[in-house]
């Protein structure tokens, strides 16, 4: 007797922190590749129906006030692309106890390895910090936004489809 079993996995969901130029690209591509897109700024001229029509849902508040309102699970991606580094920081302090499957933030090697360290200077692990994908992408030498978000999107629909397939087997 063959016993199938396929996991009923709930729709992923993508928080984007940040609500500039990448992720207006970003955005758009998760929409098209199947997740609830969830856009989070703490500027509404940035985290708007009019700049993001494709979002599922939109937060222009303070990041810290936001945290509380968001429902991330283990099908939850996060992605960090905020304007500059406290703000990364302090999204980063939060999301990383969340149960989200995939984390990422935007970054030079420089700038993360400061976020890193002031994190582990506030008690959060190595080994945690080390699950981290930052800086966030694949590897295929983006210069523009909207490849950015490719790359971006690609590392996500890897992480995706691997976390299924390891589900399957």
């Amino acid at each position: 007797m063959d016993i199938f079993i396929e996991p009923i996995l709930s729709e992923p969901s993508l928080f984007i922190f940040g609500a500039g130029h990448i992720s207006l690209s970003i955005s758009k591509i998760a929409k098209i590749v199947g997740f609830k897109v969830i856009v989070v700024d703490d500027r509404a001229d940035f985290a708007n129906v009019e700049r993001f029509p494709e979002a599922d849902q939109l937060f222009s508040e303070n990041f810290s006030e936001v945290f509380s309102k968001l429902k991330v699970n283990r099908s939850s991606y996060i992605i960090i692309v905020t304007r500059g580094h406290k703000f990364d920081e302090k999204v980063l302090e939060w999301a990383i106890k969340s149960e989200a499957c995939y984390l990422g933030m935007i970054g030079s090697k420089k700038k993360n390895d400061t976020i890193f360290s002031n994190l582990q200077s506030k008690g959060v692990s190595k080994k945690l910090l080390e699950s981290v994908h930052a800086p966030i992408g694949l590897e295929i030498h983006a210069e523009t936004p909207e490849e950015i978000a490719v790359s971006i999107m690609a590392e996500i629909i890897k992480n995706r489809r691997e976390r299924e397939h390891s589900v399957k087997t």
